[in-house]
């Protein structure tokens, strides 16, 4: 069935993913995700339902660009090409943490057997060492009946960020943990911003915020893109060094009934680079190991090289080269936080402490760890079990 998904999405054998995986109510379901990087990114080509063959195809969040022209001299330009039938033009808050989609898995007839998360390319939620996707997605949302019942009443895909000190990333948030809506797609294609914050508002989501609500037209629309790209930049190096507090926005072009997203991020915070002397920077390769960890790296039998790999979709080759012994350096210091906390939440259930008991808890893990380790023991319990 592989040829025929092929002639149909026009994307190459090599870069659809076969899996076969059971949905966390039990069903088998087998097919292909879709590796390229295109509005195409993470979709599932369903192959086969509880043993019974068919082929449907499932959307997940698309690939968002940037709005860039380059000229021939090398320079870059912000074109943003907006249609006639454009109503609605705005920027909303870009947040930093992972993508969870929410899909319907549905049988031959079109009934819903069941609604299941997951990451972008991979296509159930997969606990693993590192993390507890299902824990993490649980405290955000102890009650799924919102969504499964707008899943089923809107025939859509939900797209929430899971974002918070919970959940590190770059940007550092005082926030413990959260899940917002900001995209809704359905046949292949986002809702506008009018649909998407009527399923909000109608089923009591988070809605993404919006920053700045613009004219529809290309040239204020550009002025506004770099205007806000500035406002960011100046935040975060406000902040001090390495330290990120705005991790960028996206413009969101509604129809009445669809949408057209563009990516906008503080300039250090990039990872597309247009010129061919672009160098990879510290931030581009903790954002690449941040989503390899989302998407179910398994970094216990990790290699560097697969990191490159992961740099090279984003920069050419030779500058990736070049960097090797700072990709190596933040390699082996994101790897062994992740061991530092495996350790640590062994610690803790050795313990048999309640892990919301803070006094007892670092006391009981002073004994283990030197006067010096005890504001990184204390700020990773935050992290690994909240307040």
């Amino acid at each position: 069935m592989l040829e025929q998904i092929i002639t149909i999405t026009g994307v190459a054998a090599r870069l659809w993913q076969p899996f076969s995986v059971t949905s966390p109510g039990g069903i088998p379901f087998v097919g292909y995700l879709c590796r390229q990087e295109s509005e195409k990114l993470g979709m599932l080509a369903v192959t086969e339902l509880a043993g019974e063959e068919r082929l449907e195809f499932i959307p997940a969040m698309p690939k968002i660009h940037y709005p860039y022209h380059q000229e021939k001299d090398g320079s870059v330009r912000v074109a943003i090409p907006v249609a006639q039938n454009v109503t609605d033009a705005r920027f909303n808050m870009k947040l930093d943490g992972t993508a969870v989609i929410f899909y319907p898995l549905a049988d031959k007839q079109g009934n819903l057997l069941e609604v299941i998360p997951r990451t972008r390319l991979q296509p159930v939620l997969q606990a693993s060492r590192w993390g507890d996707w299902h824990a993490l997605l649980q405290e955000a949302m102890p009650d799924r009946k919102p969504v499964e019942e707008a899943i089923r009443a809107q025939k859509v895909v939900l797209v929430f960020e899971l974002w918070g000190y919970r959940n590190p990333h770059l940007v550092k948030y005082d926030t413990p943990l959260q899940l917002t809506l900001h995209t809704a797609v359905a046949h292949r294609k986002p809702f506008s911003y009018r649909k998407l914050a009527d399923i909000a508002n109608r089923y009591g989501f988070d809605l993404i915020p919006t920053l700045e609500v613009a004219r529809p037209d290309a040239e204020g629309l550009a002025q506004a893109y770099r205007r806000l790209q500035a406002q960011m930049e100046a935040h975060n190096q406000s902040a001090g060094p390495d330290v990120f507090v705005e991790e960028g926005a996206v413009l969101m072009l509604s129809t009445r009934d669809t949408a057209q997203y563009w990516k906008c991020k503080p300039p250090t915070i990039e990872e597309i680079h247009w010129t061919a002397d672009a160098n990879v920077g510290k931030t581009d390769i903790e954002h690449a190991l941040h989503k390899m960890l989302e998407n179910g790296y398994d970094f216990g039998d990790g290699r560097v090289t697969d990191l490159h790999t992961e740099l090279e979709a984003d920069f050419d080759p030779a500058r990736v080269e070049m960097a090797a012994d700072l990709i190596e350096r933040v390699y082996r210091e994101f790897v062994l936080e992740l061991q530092q906390r495996e350790w640590l939440r062994h610690l803790v259930a050795e313990s048999g402490l309640n892990p919301h008991d803070t006094p007892a808890l670092m006391r009981y893990l002073s004994q283990h760890y030197p006067k010096n380790q005890m504001r990184w023991v204390y700020t990773a319990v935050k992290i690994l079990y909240g307040d």
